[in-house]
């Protein structure tokens, strides 16, 4: 009769043991179906959550991210580069957008600098007609067939070599033009700017150690790994690196904030987001960042046009609006008119300095604003570049310049 307590004691542990595990095994089941979910809804995630989880591995036991591993990467000499020998690679600069990519060195196979090609196969077409180099926009942010240089191929039979890096300025690209530009004996070099390029030089003195920061602050915190376990579930675990980032008092912007779009546009022809600080950080002329950077940017492209002309070739600038410039008639109530003019002032800056120095100089804007004023829709949605239709209406704003500046004959 004594053993019955004991039977009873023993049984209400191993119940209580039982409901323990079976908590555990639920919990774990549930962490492991919410890994599952969050992989395979993520192209549906809200883009800030897109931006924390991009660098987390695919499977909890792989070494691929969610989004495969971009090309580019930082390079002491041209600031930013593709690597060379992608084939056919989809790549992903913003979570909401990707294209097919090819990058070759054509000149020096055996170089870490990849540029963009047709193909694995491609070689120039002598004589080189147009040489182009700049950000990404002369990268173009589309699949290679729809880049405005290479339309200048298809519809004006033009022989087209792109140079074009992405996150670069003018320092980077005149020491892209001096290395791998002047070999291949251009008709002309198009020089490609966009208005954070007095930011990106800025940030490649920085990046070189030629100056010290302007700005000391240090960048946010991110999160501090203890232990090996913790820093094996932050890469590997979506759900843990979550709870890293949002957990109470971090104290901490969510990441990368400055690249989202607060508004949203909606007519009856196009959609589209707009008005991400970086946009506006990146070309405030009252900021010292740029104001330093115009003075590299334009020593840098009156350097090139020195060189150039010591070879007979011309040069001419090309310059590219920021998407709210495009479309001001209808952001101007939610901007304001002051927005939109500090966006325009290093355009204009950049505009003053071609007639001084007597640059040929083709400015892009009125021709965009032309065909948005027509309902065409030639930006990315969420992404500030242009799309296939936007770098269609810019190789036709190209073409007429060329011609009109008797510059190139094509075939």
């Amino acid at each position: 009769m004594q053993t019955n307590p004991v039977q009873s004691s023993s049984g209400k542990i191993t119940g209580w043991s039982g409901r323990i595990l079976a908590l555990l095994l639920g919990l774990l089941a549930g962490w492991l179906l919410l890994e599952l979910l969050i992989r395979l809804a993520f192209p549906l995630l809200p883009y800030p959550m897109q931006v924390l989880l991009r660098y987390t591995y695919k499977t909890p036991f792989s070494q691929e991210f969610i989004l495969p591993e971009q090309i580019w990467q930082e390079d002491g000499d041209f600031q930013f580069i593709s690597r060379n020998h992608v084939n056919n690679s989809r790549q992903f600069p913003d979570p909401r957008i990707s294209f097919t990519v090819t990058t070759k060195n054509w000149l020096d196979d055996n170089s870490q600098v990849g540029f963009r090609a047709p193909d694995a196969a491609w070689e120039p077409r002598w004589p080189v007609d147009v040489l182009a180099v700049g950000d990404s926009f002369t990268f173009c942010y589309t699949e290679y067939p729809d880049c405005w240089l290479s339309r200048l191929e298809t519809d004006e039979g033009l022989s087209v070599v792109n140079l074009g890096l992405v996150a670069t300025g003018s320092q980077s690209h005149l020491n892209v033009l001096r290395t791998f530009g002047l070999p291949y004996e251009p008709e002309l070099v198009l020089w490609q700017w966009y208005g954070n390029d007095f930011n990106d030089d800025y940030g490649f003195a920085v990046q070189r150690g030629e100056i010290d920061p302007f700005d000391s602050r240090p960048a946010a915190a991110g999160p501090q790994m203890n232990t090996a376990v913790s820093q094996w579930l932050y890469d590997h675990a979506a759900v843990y690196r979550l709870g890293a980032a949002l957990w109470p008092g971090r104290n901490q912007p969510p990441p990368n904030d400055y690249l989202n779009d607060p508004y949203w546009l909606k007519t009856d022809q196009f959609e589209l987001a707009y008005g991400r600080s970086y946009t506006y950080d990146s070309t405030d002329m009252t900021n010292p960042k740029n104001q330093y950077g115009r003075e590299r940017s334009q020593q840098a492209i009156l350097e090139a046009r020195d060189v150039l002309a010591g070879r007979g070739i011309p040069l001419a600038l090309l310059l590219i609006p920021a998407k709210e410039e495009v479309y001001a008639p209808w952001l101007v109530e939610t901007l304001g008119p002051d927005y939109l003019e500090s966006l325009a002032e290093g355009r204009q800056q950049m505009l003053a300095f071609c007639a001084a120095e007597a640059l040929l100089c083709l400015d892009a804007t009125p021709a965009l604003q032309k065909w948005a004023a027509q309902g065409e829709l030639l930006y990315w949605e969420r992404d500030t570049h242009l799309n296939a239709l936007g770098n269609q209406r810019l190789a036709e704003s190209v073409a007429d310049f060329l011609r009109k500046n008797g510059l190139v004959t094509g075939e």
